[in-house]
């Protein structure tokens, strides 16, 4: 991605705080607010413990002129993206700073994703791109990727609140334990596909699940997303080939198939249980999902 000459000084910074995440509640709004102070940058911290405040925050900054900054993990991010594209302005900017316990887009981002004093440091010195980012059915957008199938099942476990273990891996290996594959079709410019599938992944980023480098090639600027299917496995060959996704060398396995697409049609006579940024969606039964990737539709701090 090469930055822009997007120059924001002067910019007031609304910091969106989830006060909710696991990192965010461990530095407390003190924490941030000394460290943007001692930055000397022009900011406003707003702290907000549900979806619909962070969306709205961030929108109404955006149709003030600010920068809204997402401080909090991907969840954060994904509702404060939906905020700053509901703005309606095309000179939005929005900012990261990652306090999840994912982080997955902070991956995608440089800089930002290398820890709290360097997403800060971009804050101070802001390189602005513009970045892709992909809508579901002409409604909510996402940033970093959208799964179906297993993955969107551990989303739903973790938003249930009943698995306690801290971290992502131990809730996908135990979710391994009684998660069914599902049958889907899948249609894209391309080509088709119907069968049962143990996920389906269109990433624009290249992480999902707190550092699964699910797309190692995936760039957010590039106007395609990397499609991953992954067929349906046994449990052991599930803890044989898991650490090839962590790692991101999965690629080769047979199970796993790949393509690159702007958009992506999935259908299936169940229910459509589907996560985007790690956020859990569910659709009746004779519903679909329809993807679109929007080319460098946001212009994002990196």
């Amino acid at each position: 991605m090469g930055p822009s000459t997007r120059d924001l000084q002067g910019s007031t910074y609304v910091v969106i705080f989830n006060r909710r995440a696991l990192a965010a509640r461990a530095l407390r709004r003190s924490g941030l607010e000394e460290a943007l102070r001692e930055r000397k940058l022009r900011f406003e911290i707003i702290e907000t413990e549900t979806a619909d405040e962070s969306r709205a925050a961030a929108e109404t900054a955006v149709q003030a002129g600010h920068v809204a900054v997402a401080a909090g993990g991907d969840g954060t991010a994904h509702v404060v993206l939906n905020g700053v594209l509901a703005a309606g302005r095309a000179d939005a900017v929005m900012g990261h700073v990652p306090l999840g316990t994912g982080n997955d887009l902070g991956a995608a981002l440089g800089r930002v994703g290398g820890g709290l004093e360097q997403a800060l440091d971009a804050l101070t010195d802001p390189h602005v791109h513009a970045i892709d980012v992909a809508q579901v059915n002409g409604e909510e957008y996402f940033i970093n990727g959208l799964g179906v199938g297993f993955d969107a099942e551990v989303a739903r476990h973790r938003a249930s609140h009943r698995f306690q273990v801290p971290g992502y891996f131990p809730c996908v290996v135990r979710t391994m334990l009684y998660y069914r594959p599902q049958s889907y079709r899948l249609t894209w410019p391309d080509g088709e596909w119907e069968g049962p599938a143990l996920m389906t992944a269109a990433m624009n980023g290249r992480c999902e699940g707190g550092g699964f480098r699910l797309a190692p090639e995936a760039r957010l600027d590039d106007g395609l997303l990397d499609v991953y299917r992954i067929d349906p496995v046994s449990y052991w060959q599930f803890l044989r080939y898991v650490w090839a996704v962590r790692r991101g060398t999965h690629d080769r396995l047979p199970m796993v198939q790949r393509w690159r697409t702007a958009k992506l049609k999935v259908e299936s006579e169940s229910r459509l249980q589907y996560h985007m940024d790690g956020e859990h969606r569910e659709l009746p039964p004779g519903r679909s999902l329809e993807i679109e990737l929007h080319p460098q539709r946001l212009q994002m701090i990196t």
